[in-house]
């Protein structure tokens, strides 16, 4: 069972008496409840957090215990519920759409820089034209939070995010906007819209890639296709 947010823990505790509730469970049930918090206790768990699960576990184990269901047919083998307490995986912080976009933004930097970059070193020095950093940035970021869009649209409910169509041309007028930016860059001749070295490419896939792996790690953010 995936722990709640805090808040949302807090407010489900607030709703449910527990101390109500433990009086009214089954001899077995409240055998259950009493080694499972034995268990929790021997893992270094407060009473506050017990309780917090607590808040949730009674409500289904009286409703079931009325149906002549015990907790051990509702949750299993109470050493099993204990780990599954215990391990539980940690609930995923919602993060802002624009650091992802801006994280898989630079990953896309530095694929791009890796792709010119090798092209470049093939070609003797010389990347084909419009490949200059701003082009390269642009494309990135738009394919970026083009994909940073899409991940937040396969986590939604589907009762609350756009259709299928909606999100595709969504995602194709970035592309397109993007792609016109970019190119309109290449017809700019400074020397940050012009082709470069081989090993400013290669430069700037391995600055891009520390960038997106630090963000990544202090973030915790997800993958490309999470």
């Amino acid at each position: 069972m995936a722990q709640k947010p805090i808040k949302e823990a807090e407010a489900v505790e607030e709703t449910v008496d527990v101390d109500a509730l433990l009086p009214q469970l089954s001899k077995k049930n409240d055998e259950y409840i009493f080694k499972l918090r034995r268990i929790l206790t021997q893992h270094q768990w407060t009473e506050e957090r017990q309780r917090t699960v607590l808040a949730k576990m009674l409500p289904e184990i009286i409703t079931a215990q009325h149906q002549g269901r015990p907790a051990t047919q509702l949750y299993g083998p109470v050493t099993e519920k204990a780990e599954s307490l215990i391990h539980a995986p940690k609930p995923i912080k919602k993060v802002a759409f624009w650091l992802s976009g801006v994280d898989l933004g630079f990953l896309f930097a530095s694929m791009f820089g890796l792709v010119y970059g090798g092209m470049a070193l093939y070609n003797h020095g010389k990347a084909s034209a419009g490949n200059g950093l701003l082009s390269i940035i642009v494309m990135a970021m738009t394919a970026g939070f083009a994909f940073a869009l899409y991940n937040d649209w396969s986590r939604a409910k589907k009762d609350t995010r756009m259709k299928t169509w909606q999100i595709l041309t969504l995602a194709v007028v970035i592309i397109l906007a993007g792609s016109w930016i970019s190119g309109a860059l290449a017809y700019l001749n400074t020397p940050l819209t012009t082709t470069m070295s081989w090993w400013a490419y290669l430069i700037l896939a391995a600055a891009s890639y520390g960038i997106h792996w630090l963000l990544k790690r202090k973030y915790h953010l997800r993958g490309l296709m999470a």
